[in-house]
């Protein structure tokens, strides 16, 4: 963080000086501050070269922060970071609508500041400054990353630098572990680990999410080899870019790593987000239905922040909904949240689906989830992402306290 330029546009000057101190406590190199939108403009048109990240205020005198929103688009600066202390409802409808405009939104701060949260959303743009944000890339775009990131990109594959990381599913039910996710972890050799936020997007648009997608799934295949071995069977599921599935061949290839490792195809689901659905491609749809067809389960991820319909849901082969985490940490004190979650879990259980909940962080939302008849969860509450050793151990941990 210590090359960032930062703009604070504050109408509060308390948020405005806590806001300062918890940048200048990340080693920010430079912030300026002003108090509206107005002045926030000025600041992006005068200044030499655009900010890495603006920080703004919803709630303001004159330009408020949905009208600086265009400003901001306009003036090209790299990523935007919204902060209100109105309700979720706002803040939500706020997140939307920057989506809307394109803007290089990193995330909707909630006042008064939480300085970790504030750290996590800067961490979000990488030392060169290009976004990794949590939208789902325009593929339209002609606009493509630098070549000394795809120098590094190339190179960390070549030398095995991408590792699966493995987040335990538990039934809701009775507690039990019934499967793991896949998470794609950079193990840089001078920077640690690095989550998907860092890299993923990059891949997408420079055509190299694929290999990155084989090479996570062969070594996931050589770790349940391995725990099958050692009495442990672990169904896993993986997430699979909208790009490559809508590649020709694309579940022949995928099939091929699990058919190697002679592992029941059944073992193994295929995440893909809503984004999918839009893409309605023919040989996306016949991917995921070979893949139905040779016993692979197919999830839908993030499900309800999409765009699909009812109607893509009757045509691809669906096996299991995903329920978003952004639902399922309002839905405690958010009532349009809880009507969502409630909705969604009874449109699969009609649909005869299963429902797996995301994010779960607290045994209050655990319980909410397993009374409204969510079949199983993941999250902080049960475990975080580990890697292939810890992930062994932990298992066998918990075997053993289950015995």
């Amino acid at each position: 963080m210590l090359d960032l330029r930062v703009l604070v546009v504050e109408g509060d000057p308390v948020h405005c000086a806590s806001v300062i101190a918890a940048l200048e406590q990340l080693s920010v190199a430079e912030v300026v501050s002003v108090k509206d939108g107005h002045g926030g403009v000025v600041a992006m048109k005068s200044a030499p070269v655009p900010f890495d990240i603006v920080i703004s205020d919803l709630d303001m005198e004159g330009m408020d922060g949905l009208e600086f929103i265009r400003h901001v688009v306009a003036c090209g600066s790299s990523g935007l970071i919204l902060c209100s202390a109105q309700d979720d409802a706002v803040l939500s409808s706020a997140d939307w609508m920057a989506r809307a405009y394109k803007a290089p939104l990193l995330g909707v701060l909630r006042k008064p500041l939480d300085v970790p949260i504030l750290a996590n959303l800067i961490a979000r743009i990488d030392g060169n400054y290009t976004v990794f944000s949590d939208i789902m890339p325009d593929h339209g775009t002609t606009e493509r990353p630098g070549q000394g990131a795809i120098d590094d990109i190339n190179q960390a594959l070549d030398t095995h630098q991408f590792i699966p990381f493995y987040q335990p599913k538990v039934s809701l039910t009775t507690g039990e572990v019934v499967g793991a996710e896949i998470l794609a972890r950079w193990d840089h050799p001078e920077l640690g680990i690095r989550a998907p936020v860092q890299f993923v997007d990059l891949m997408e648009r420079s055509e190299l999410i694929e290999a990155l997608t084989y090479t996570i799934l062969e070594q996931a295949c050589k770790h349940t080899k391995a725990w099958i071995a050692a009495g442990l069977s672990i169904p896993l599921a993986i997430n699979v870019s909208p790009m490559s599935l809508g590649q020709p061949f694309a579940a022949s290839r995928l099939l091929e790593r699990i058919m190697a490792a002679q592992l029941p195809r059944s073992m193994f689901t295929i995440e893909i987000t809503e984004k999918a659905f839009t893409l309605d491609t023919a040989s996306l749809l016949e991917n995921v239905l070979r893949l139905r067809m040779q016993g692979c389960g197919i999830s839908v991820d993030d499900f309800g922040t999409g765009y699909s319909s009812l109607q893509q849901l009757n045509r691809i082969p669906v096996t299991e909904l995903k329920l978003d985490r952004s639902f399922v940490r309002r839905m405690a004190k958010n009532s349009k949240a809880l009507s969502i979650v409630t909705s969604m879990i009874d449109l699969a259980q009609r649909l005869k689906l299963k429902t797996v909940a995301e994010g779960i962080d607290n045994d209050d939302q655990r319980r909410m989830l397993a009374q409204l008849g969510c079949d199983v969860g993941q999250g902080y509450l049960f475990a975080r992402p580990m890697g292939e050793a810890q992930f062994t151990n932990w298992m066998k941990r918990r075997l053993r306290v289950a015995a």
